[in-house]
């Protein structure tokens, strides 16, 4: 997945409609935070990467 897949899943996970209309469980949030701290850490690697891969500029 890419950083901006896993901020989906984490913004899907916490803003889905829960059909009880129960408030977000702690282990929904966590999984939410995990996928969020997923998130940060995809777009430091892809933001590397093009660093990386970018031409020289003179």
């Amino acid at each position: 997945m890419n950083a901006a897949e896993y901020r989906a899943a984490a913004e899907r996970l916490l803003a889905k409609d829960r059909y009880s209309y129960q408030a977000i469980t702690p282990y929904d949030f966590r999984k939410a935070e995990i996928l969020a701290q997923l998130a940060v850490s995809a777009a430091t690697s892809e933001a590397t990467e093009a660093r990386d891969t970018a031409p020289a500029q003179h």
